[in-house]
């Protein structure tokens, strides 16, 4: 619609370098600082402390603008995954899938698989045996996709507007500008999210 107006006023529009540099700081920032995942840890009887301190120094020493393998963030996402699990303490169940070929060729912007499934974690309900988190990544070299879906949460008046996302989305747009899609879909049961990067 905005290119149509665009069109008809003859004017393009301008992409914001600075403020689109600053969602890309901040959704990295998000997912290194996980808030929700802090809250819980302080709640917590701390008995396995240990194992959050380690995964947090870890994403403490990633940097903004240092790629990284995909089997570093798999790495990442596989301990949050392990320490969410332990911390939330009405339990939390996740199916995660991998398919994804040619892994040695990847490499990616730090956490940046993060943001929807934190944003899962945080929004959905995720405790009933029958609605885990359900993760999917597949693609290959040129293409990444991760699929994330989970139990709507009725309380919430949109299942979407978060910060989490709405950064995201900002350092989406920063880093693969025209090379990515972002799917937010959701009925009275199912949230599910779709974001297709390409390589």
């Amino acid at each position: 619609m905005s290119s149509i107006i665009n069109r008809f006023l003859g004017k393009k529009s301008v992409r914001n370098e600075e403020l689109l540099a600053l969602a890309n700081r901040l959704s990295f920032r998000n997912s290194q600082l996980d808030v929700f995942l802090f809250d819980h840890f302080i709640q917590s009887d701390k008995r396995n402390a240990e194992q959050y301190f380690t995964f947090q120094e870890q994403l403490l020493e990633l940097q903004l603008d240092r790629l990284q393998t995909i089997e570093v963030e798999l790495n990442l996402l596989y301990q949050y995954l392990q320490v969410v699990e332990h911390f939330v303490p009405d339990g939390f169940l996740v199916k995660f899938e991998n398919k994804l070929q040619s892994h040695d060729k990847i490499t990616l912007p730090p956490l940046i698989l993060f943001p929807v499934i934190q944003h899962a974690v945080e929004n959905g309900y995720n405790t009933m045996s029958s609605h885990p988190v359900r993760i999917r990544l597949s693609g290959s070299s040129k293409l990444i996709m991760l699929e994330v879906s989970y139990r709507v949460n009725h309380y919430l008046e949109s299942q979407f507007n978060s910060v989490l996302i709405h950064d995201f989305r900002h350092r989406l747009d920063y880093l693969f500008p025209d090379k990515h899609n972002l799917l937010l879909n959701s009925n009275s049961n199912t949230s599910r999210i779709t974001l297709t990067i390409q390589l």
